[in-house]
């Protein structure tokens, strides 16, 4: 009798362990790269609640500018590329809700403009010097692997090109504008002094907004009548608005 009692009383938890497990919310890791490493952009933007957020590197990878935009006014968006074992590209990794993961990808144009892209992510606490390196170089030693392989760390979904020309052309230098959303990003999450410098030597293209036609709009503004606005007035206002949409949308 105390047996059979004992028996159901294991079935029963195992019945509750079972539900536990098939009610569980589903999550998901993202490793961010471009402007989804500001938390303004997933928070604000975006209107999403991550469950945590950590630095993170991706060994065996590089940052890429291949995601064609708008020439002069938002040129080119951020990707990650498989390339060279030495090559490393720092980010946020974030752990989101499934319908958090699936705006993501709505917002971002999975599978038209970016393909989702698994990867493992060595996530650090950033200190602005050198720790995703160590990171790296502590998880390499404790597997006995090189630091430039791709089974290090946690999985993650990324997100690359999705068009073959894409991935194998040439880069498409961004705009200041929105390289300052990735500086700001990995600044916020204290990525490796190295790879901040490295977004801070990134040529950017030139665009109507940031320079150029800002610039001769504000001669014009400055010698026009009050109150009123020439046909160029009236484009750098419009390419400025239609900038900052671009930005927001990726």
């Amino acid at each position: 009798m105390h047996r059979s009692k004992l028996l159901a009383a294991v079935l029963l938890l195992s019945a509750h362990a079972c539900h536990a497990l098939a009610t569980k919310p589903k999550t998901y890791n993202y490793f961010a790269f471009g402007s989804n490493m500001a938390s303004s952009t997933m928070i604000n933007l975006r209107s999403i609640t991550p469950l945590a957020s950590s630095a993170a590197v991706l060994p065996g990878h590089a940052l890429r500018f291949n995601i064609p935009g708008m020439p002069g006014v938002e040129p080119s968006s951020a990707a990650v590329e498989p390339a060279a074992e030495q090559d490393v590209v720092h980010g946020v990794l974030y752990s989101l809700s499934e319908g958090d993961f699936a705006t993501i990808c709505s917002t971002e144009g999975v599978p038209f403009a970016y393909s989702l892209h698994r990867c493992r992510v060595v996530p650090y606490t950033g200190d602005g010097k050198s720790a995703g390196k160590e990171a790296l170089d502590r998880a390499a030693k404790a597997s006995g692997q090189s630091t430039s392989n791709n089974n290090l760390g946690v999985p993650a979904f990324t997100l690359r090109a999705s068009r073959r020309q894409w991935r194998q052309g040439m880069d498409i230098p961004p705009s200041q504008s929105y390289l300052n959303v990735l500086l700001r990003g990995a600044k916020e999450f204290a990525l490796d002094q190295s790879y901040v410098e490295k977004l801070e030597s990134i040529p950017v293209g030139r665009t109507f907004v940031g320079d150029g036609w800002r610039r001769e709009c504000c001669v014009q503004q400055s010698s026009g009548r009050a109150g009123t606005e020439s046909p160029k007035e009236e484009c750098c206002t419009a390419l400025r608005w239609l900038a900052i949409e671009v930005l927001d949308s990726h």
